[in-house]
Parts: structure tokens; sequence; C-alpha cells
């Protein structure tokens, strides 16, 4: 009696359902304050701007938030230029084109000058993990039924099983990138891949000659 040890690798698909509008609003002035001012006004239109478009501001929140002095290097030293100022906030919404167009679209005719990334992603990683799991040891052991088929041994029971996993992400880049500064944007034609994961899993079995 001897031991065959395969390994099996699956995937699992899903549309997504979730999409992520990442957005980021900056400020530069010469002046602390006005700098501060100004990006606090930006701040403050992007979220006028995403309420007319029905969504909910109090999901909007912020990730990160920084304030930098800028200097120009001149004849041997640095000059001081002011001040550089950056709000990134973030919210997340069910997928549906419907209401996106509707948000870039009031978005891009404001005066908030943000950019925005937008990133698709499902809510139940856990059913597409699952799914992914028992197609890799559907194929794990398929490869030891062919292996044993092959070297004309009987397959015998299974010893031992592990398994490792990916990260579950969108595959490849956002899908849109946009400035709001008072442009008109035209309809948007979104079409996102599906999301995907993978999972492998080792099969050591008994053969019999």
């Amino acid at each position: 009696m001897g031991l065959i040890t395969v390994k099996g690798k699956g995937y699992a698909l899903a549309p997504p359902d979730t999409v992520t509008l990442s957005f980021g609003v900056g400020s530069k002035a010469r002046d602390y304050a006005d700098c501060l001012d100004n990006l606090n006004e930006r701040t403050a239109t992007l979220r006028r701007d995403l309420a007319a478009s029905g969504v909910d501001c109090a999901e909007l929140k912020t990730t990160d938030f920084g304030v930098e002095i800028e200097r120009r290097y001149v004849k041997d030293r640095y000059v001081f230029e002011g001040y550089a100022a950056s709000h990134s906030l973030q919210i997340e919404l069910p997928v549906d084109k419907e209401m996106l167009n509707r948000v870039l679209g009031v978005i891009s005719q404001g005066r908030s000058g943000a950019e925005i990334q937008i990133h698709f992603s499902v809510k139940d990683t856990e059913d597409l993990g699952q799914r992914a799991l028992a197609e890799a040891v559907r194929v794990a052991r398929l490869s030891a039924e062919t292996l044993a088929q092959a070297a004309g041994v009987k397959l015998g029971k299974l010893q031992s099983m592990a398994h490792g996993w990916d990260e579950i992400r969108v595959s490849g880049q956002p899908a849109y990138g946009v400035v709001c500064d008072s442009a008109a944007t035209p309809s948007v034609d979104i079409d996102p891949e599906d999301v995907s994961t993978s999972e492998s899993v080792t099969l050591m079995y008994e053969f019999e000659e």
C-alpha cells in the first residue's frame, strides 16, 4: 500500500453587488487658515452634491486627512511656498447603474474639484470562498483518480487534507475615474468584471497495487 498526494485549485466568480466611491478633495494656499477653509468648503460642496443625488451622506466617511508644507528649492535652500491639504472620503453603495449615473452627473457639475475612484466588490465573500473550496476538492479528487488509473492502481481512502486561500478581490484596476469640477460628464457605461477568488487544497490518498 502506498500514498498519492495531489493538489487542486478551484475558482469561483460572482457579479459585484457593492460599489465603493472614493473621493479625494484637495486645497492649496499660502496661508494655513485659508488652505483649511478652502478644503472644508470643497468637502461641504461634495456632501451637498451627494445629498442632492439622493445619497445618504451619513454613510460618507473620512479615510485620510492631512496638511503638508510645500517648499521649493532655490539657490541651495528651500523656500516656503504654502500649504497643501487633502481629505479622502468614501461611501459604500449597492450596485445600481442608474444611481451611479445620477451621482456622477450631479457632482460633476458642482465645484468640489473632487477626484473619484470606483471599486466593485461582493458582500457575501464567504459563499464565494466556499464555492471555490468545493471546486478545489473536486479538482484534486479528479487528479488522484486520473493518476491512479494511469498507474494501474486502485485509489483507496483519503488520509489527510490541507488547504490555503487567496484574498478575494476585484480583478483589474478601478473601473472608472473622474474629476468633478463644473464639467458635464456623459452617462457612465460601466460593465464591471466579476469578482473572483481561488482556493487550493492538498489531498493524500492510499492506493493499492
